[in-house]
């Protein structure tokens, strides 16, 4: 099921040909698409989710390379002496380090003769090697071939806190829209309420003028007069906190899409009216398919039974190939006193451990079942989001409908009671309770719109409309075996708008 673009969420995808202002006496005038735009490239929970993600793809990363080969290489220096090393050390400065000679030796003589000496040769080895320094180097060489399934659960568990790591920084994306959203229509609100406000103090000051008038002509008494100030200072009264609330207003959208709070934004769009068509039952069921949260509640589930896979390696032997080799001198990376090497398989099985496994295994198991609960209650809370947005949204539908029509209705009041009033026909009580209610039934217009767009958005943040790539289908993906990589590259809304064309 498809879902359209929705009033508060303006054109995401599109390309935006936004180009800041500097701040100062310009306004900086801002469309709602523009805001999202900028508070998305900007906005500091964006940065430390996309952050937060990218250190779990690294621990993915490591937990995977864990189950490739991997050598270590230690090496040691030492000064020696003393009592054991002193018969070789006085053989080192005798004869030398240790090498071959051959001595020769006359055994006899040919029949007696000097002449004809018999000759023996013997070859033997003298010296030593000096014991004053011993350097040593060994290298292990490691590669796992059985595991049990350790190093497969923990690239699973891993591979999994990647993808809840994407459904967040999603999700995150998602409330700074609605953030911004919010801030923006607040705006607009509040610009509007003192519209409000300021037609209301220009009615009141053209009244007072006619009142005053009228009782310097003598055809009115001086408590008129004086009810007309009175309502006119609180007019005012209501216009300096409506103005107030403006500059509030637009110093949370400015600090909301990374500009000066005291940049003076302008909003360049209007609240209007558009039906929603959908029912609920349609808004709840893709709310269920496609909230990020929501989703990520899955993969945290599949992080745990991963983690019990791992666990129960400790029931399994571990069988790797193994392969070392030594050498000691009296030099750096030398090996005349000692080179030695190996190379095979290495087994080992823990037939014991007291336990251990059995309750690693449990915890894991326990933790599945935690995340399990916590997945049913975020389904719930995100049905009861949904409809309490779709609700309002409907209320505050209706309640436009209903305004639109008072406006009018007290507007005709108010100018019957303005000709009632110069005629002599009512007092002045009638007209200043009818430019009040003038007054409450524009403000009841202007917060039915308010709060119509305002659910609107909300209602789109309760679904999960996407921001930057559709959680529905990067669920789809990444359960068929795609990386987490593969996985937002395809479900990017980018993606789907290049297929479209």
């Amino acid at each position: 099921m498809k879902i359209n673009r929705l009033l508060l969420s303006g054109a995401i995808g599109c390309a935006l040909a936004f180009q800041p202002l500097a701040c100062g006496a310009e306004p900086v005038r801002l469309t709602l698409a523009d805001s999202i735009h900028m508070a998305l490239e900007s906005d500091e929970s964006i940065e430390s989710a996309e952050a937060q993600r990218e250190a779990s793809e690294h621990a993915f990363y490591a937990a995977r390379r864990s189950n490739g080969p991997s050598v270590n290489w230690s090496s040691q220096a030492y000064r020696i002496g003393g009592r054991d090393y002193q018969a070789s050390n006085d053989a080192h400065d005798a004869y030398g380090s240790p090498h071959t000679v051959t001595q020769t030796a006359v055994i006899g003589y040919l029949m007696n003769d000097p002449d004809y000496p018999v000759v023996s040769e013997q070859t033997g080895t003298v010296g030593s090697h000096a014991y004053h320094n011993t350097f040593a180097n060994s290298w292990n060489l490691t590669v796992p071939l059985y595991t049990g399934g350790q190093l497969e659960g923990r690239i699973d568990a891993a591979r999994y806190q990647l993808n809840r790591a994407d459904l967040d920084t999603e999700n995150t994306r998602q409330e700074v829209r609605y953030r911004v959203a919010e801030a923006y229509a607040n705006v607009i609100y509040r610009e509007n309420m003192a519209l409000v406000a300021q037609e209301a103090v220009n009615k009141g000051n053209t009244q007072l003028e006619l009142v005053r008038a009228m009782f310097e002509e003598g055809s009115v008494a001086e408590a008129d007069l004086l009810m007309m100030k009175v309502n006119v200072a609180n007019y005012q009264q209501t216009l300096v906190s409506a103005n107030a609330a403006v500059e509030i207003a637009k110093a949370t959208l400015a600090a909301a899409v990374g500009l000066p709070q005291d940049s003076d934004v302008e909003p360049m769009d209007t609240f209007s009216y558009e039906p929603y068509h959908r029912t609920l039952p349609e808004c709840e069921s893709y709310a269920l398919e496609h909230r990020p949260d929501g989703l990520a509640a899955d993969y945290d589930i599949k992080t745990a039974e991963a983690q019990k896979t791992s666990a129960a390696a400790g029931y399994h032997p571990q069988v790797s190939v193994a392969g070392s080799q030594a050498i000691a001198s009296n030099s750096p990376f030398r090996s005349e006193r000692s080179n030695a090497w190996s190379l095979g398989l290495a087994f080992s099985w823990n037939v014991f451990d007291n336990g251990v496994t059995a309750e690693n295994v449990r915890q894991a198991e326990a933790t599945t079942n935690a995340y399990e609960a916590a997945k049913r209650k975020i389904k719930k809370s995100i049905l009861l989001e949904t409809r309490s947005a779709y609700v309002q949204m409907k209320a505050a539908e209706t309640n436009i409908a209903t305004t639109k029509v008072a406006v009018q209705q007290a507007e005709d009041s108010h100018i019957i009671a303005q000709v009632r009033y110069e005629e002599g026909v009512d007092g002045l009580l009638p007209v200043t309770d009818a430019q009040e209610k003038l007054a409450q039934a524009r403000s009841n217009y202007q917060t039915a719109l308010y709060e119509y767009n305002l659910s609107r958005s909300m209602l789109e943040k309760a679904m999960g409309v996407p921001v930057k790539f559709d959680a529905k289908r990067y669920r789809e993906l990444t359960m068929a075996g795609a990386s987490a990589n593969r996985a937002e590259r395809e479900a990017s809304l980018h993606q789907e708008k290049a297929a479209e064309k």
